[in-house]
Formats: structure tokens, C-alpha cells, sequence
């Protein structure tokens, strides 16, 4: 079965962690040295360069230019299975992903999001020997087309963003982890905004009880304290300030607000505060993300 990948590496948090202008590869390390489309490339991938800091992929001559996340130093990593994609697919991945950038300006895309978006017709497990050293290159991987269970054929590329929900939220919720990798460190006025993160303590109990005794409205209730109380979307949320906060960035991307204040805001006034921290770091960058959601469940609902 074909997956959405996850990003091989999410900013190896070294020194400085935003982008580059023009990112190139330490002296020596025998991978690419330049990490930019090359001058014979497609239009549609300048272009998406040029504006979002984002090099769309679709071949690859080496399975060395797929892992290459990682410096192998007396390492070998590889992936099984690997197949570049279809090149008469080209303009579907480039239409989805200009679909998916065009609700988010650059100033955003080029300090939080993966340097590459790379399509394939697949990618097997990938595998490894220690010891490695992470060379800080991030990387989102998706075959194409996708066939994740609840994602739907491909039969009009120019709005499959909008049309698979399932499909988007997987690559949304790849994208979030991305960007909390990047931030320098958490932001203080959102962990404060509801309860101190447990690493999940008392989600892991509340997980254990019903394990126990499977009653599970007392499991259902017990969840739902826990995130209205806490200020979490979810049990998964407690846990800390980056499964928390990217579960955030997903929801509004592509919720709209009336959902959204329906669902989780009514309801907590810990969640309404995180809300409007989110939608205020966004901005910082240039971005509505809450557009974005509008605009994603607008457009699903009416294909």
C-alpha cells in the first residue's frame, strides 16, 4: 500500500533553524550540493520556488536523493521500492500543489514549511545502520496517486486539494509537524493559555481505565474534561506544546470557523484563548490561516 511519508527529517534542529536562501550541503558530505530546481526546470516549479522557498520533486536518479535527510557516515540508508513518479502525472502534482500553496503566502511557506515536496510512484520502508548524523534537510514525501485508506482517484487535479479531505488533512498534519519543528521554542502565551503540558499522564490513565473496564462513556467524558478543561483538541494534545500546537494549525487550515467555534470554542474559553494566539502567530507571517480553513471546507462542501 502506498503511504503519505513523513518528512524524513523535520529541521534536525540545528543551530538556526529557518531556511536559507540558497541552502547547499556541507563541504565533503558526497550528496547534493545545491538544493534548488536547476535552470531546465518546469515552469510550474520555478514558479512555486520562486514564491513559497518550496522545490517540487518528481524524479530522482539515485535513492541517494530521496534519503539524503541523513549524512551517512558510517551509515547506510536506504528505502525499498522506490519509483520515481509517472512523468505524465507531472501536471496533476503540480496543480495540487499549487492548490495547497495558494492558501499561504511565502512569507510563511519559506520559514516553516519542508524544503521539498517530493512525488513518487513509491516509496518502500526506509531503513538504516547506526550511527547517523543529521544533515537537517526536510523533506515531504508523497506517492502519487495516493492510496491511503479514505483517500478518493484522482479525476480533477486542479481542486483534489479541496475535494480529499483525507488525503489533505494527512499532508497538513505532516506540513504542522514541520513547522513546530522550526520554531526556535514554544510559545509561552499559548502553553499558558490552558494547562500545564503532562507528557500525558492523565491521558495515558485515562486510556488504562477504559482498557480496564471498556465502559466507554465514562471514557468519552473523561476526554472530553480533559481537552475543555485544558484547552486541547484532543487527549494526544496534553502531551506537549508541539503535538498541541500542531494539531491547532491543522484544524484551522482547514476548518471553517463556524465549525470550529461550534466544536471547541463555545464551550472552553482555554480553547478560545489558544484560538486567537494561533490566528495572531499566523499573521506574524502574513497569514489568515482562518481563510484557509474557510476557504477549504467552502470548496469541499461545494465541489
Amino acid at each position: 500500500m502506498k503511504h503519505i511519508l513523513p518528512v524524513i527529517i523535520i529541521a534536525a534542529l540545528l543551530a538556526g533553524c529557518s531556511k536559507e536562501e540558497s541552502p547547499v550541503a556541507s563541504e565533503n558530505t558526497g550528496i547534493l550540493d545545491i538544493f534548488t530546481p536547476g535552470a531546465d526546470a518546469d515552469p510550474e516549479v520555478r514558479e512555486i520556488y520562486n514564491t513559497h522557498g518550496i522545490w517540487v520533486r518528481t524524479k530522482f536518479a539515485s535513492i541517494t536523493e530521496l534519503t539524503n535527510g541523513y549524512l551517512e557516515v558510517d551509515a547506510l540508508v536506504r528505502a525499498r521500492g522506490a519509483e520515481s513518479l509517472d512523468t505524465t502525472l507531472k501536471s496533476e502534482v503540480y496543480a495540487y500543489t499549487s492548490a495547497l500553496l495558494s492558501n499561504v503566502p511565502g512569507t510563511f511557506t519559506k520559514a516553516f514549511f519542508p524544503l521539498e515536496i517530493f512525488y513518487v510512484k513509491s516509496y518502500g520502508a526506509l531503513y538504516w545502520v547506526y550511527p547517523l548524523k543529521h544533515l537537517g534537510r526536510s523533506r515531504l514525501i508523497i506517492s502519487w496517486p495516493n492510496s491511503t485508506a479514505g483517500t478518493i482517484p484522482v479525476t480533477d487535479p486542479a481542486n483534489h486539494y479541496y475535494r480529499d479531505s483525507v488525503l489533505t488533512a494527512g499532508v497538513w498534519n505532516i506540513i504542522c509537524q514541520s513547522i513546530t519543528g522550526r520554531m526556535e521554542e514554544p510559545l509561552a502565551a499559548f502553553s499558558a493559555a490552558g494547562k500545564a503540558y503532562d507528557n500525558g499522564k492523565v491521558y495515558d490513565q485515562i486510556l488504562n481505565a477504559y482498557y480496564a473496564d471498556g465502559d466507554i462513556d465514562k471514557y468519552e467524558a473523561a476526554i472530553e474534561e480533559l481537552t475543555r478543561e485544558g484547552g486541547f483538541l484532543t487527549g494526544a494534545g496534553s502531551r506537549d506544546f508541539r503535538s498541541d500546537f500542531a494539531g491547532w494549525l491543522r484544524l484551522l487550515a482547514t476548518d471553517s470557523y463556524d465549525n470550529i467555534r461550534r466544536d471547541y470554542l463555545d464551550n472552553s474559553p482555554a480553547r478560545a484563548a489558544k484560538y486567537a494566539i494561533v490566528v495572531d502567530f499566523a499573521l506574524q507571517y502574513g497569514w489568515d490561516i482562518q481563510a484557509a480553513g474557510n476557504t477549504f471546507q467552502q470548496r469541499h462542501n461545494n465541489p
